[in-house]
């Protein structure tokens, strides 16, 4: 029996547990694994692919891997993770000005960062843990507890917003991080955060 793709992920995600590794390269199933089944099958009609309407994600998944070329599988990835990187960085950018929001341990230095993500939602909080180390100024590790980061090995959005606040309060520099990060969101960044801090 064919292993699915549902148990390569699971063990992948298992074997990982120590927080993502900021430079690690994600396979290219569970990075196509992580894009809603909507983007696919547009990419699918996108490159006339046949025979994928009816296909469950992890079907579709493999489907695509055999029908379209890795090179034009990859840059759909990075265009994708790129556009939810800057969309949750705008929302992280908002949570971050609050201490409420996201509370820094006392001790953090730029070596390791302990922090409690807690937002109030209509049906209670929503609190993460999250912790970066940075132990080499080559890699940083991080970790959090929300499904994105767990499951899908995401940079979230509660990460982003634990980030922005040590940028602002002098932690790290955003010239010296060595994590995820796109032109994009490093000028929403400087235009939101660096720029209140200086004045």
């Amino acid at each position: 029996m064919a292993v699915t793709f549902n148990s390569r992920l699971a063990d992948y995600v298992t074997h990982r547990k120590d927080g993502i590794s900021m430079n690690e390269e994600l396979p290219l199933e569970l990075r196509l694994s992580r894009l809603t089944v909507q983007s696919l099958r547009n990419l699918c009609d996108t490159h006339d692919v046949e025979g994928y309407s009816n296909l469950v994600k992890d079907h579709l998944v493999d489907h695509m891997l055999e029908s379209i070329d890795s090179e034009v599988l990859e840059d759909f990835c990075e265009a994708q993770e790129e556009i939810y990187f800057v969309e949750n960085m705008a929302k992280a950018i908002k949570w971050s000005a609050s201490k409420k929001i996201v509370h820094l341990e006392p001790d953090s230095d730029e070596t390791i960062v302990n922090a409690t993500f807690s937002l109030r939602r209509s049906d209670g909080y929503e609190v993460y843990n999250i912790r970066f180390v940075n132990q080499t100024t080559d890699d940083i590790a991080t970790s959090c507890e929300c499904q994105e980061a767990r499951e899908k090995r995401y940079f979230c959005p509660h990460q982003m917003a634990v980030l922005v606040r040590c940028f602002g309060e002098g932690l790290f520099d955003v010239d010296d991080w060595t994590g995820p990060m796109t032109n994009e969101a490093e000028d929403l960044i400087a235009a939101n955060v660096l720029r209140k801090k200086r004045r």
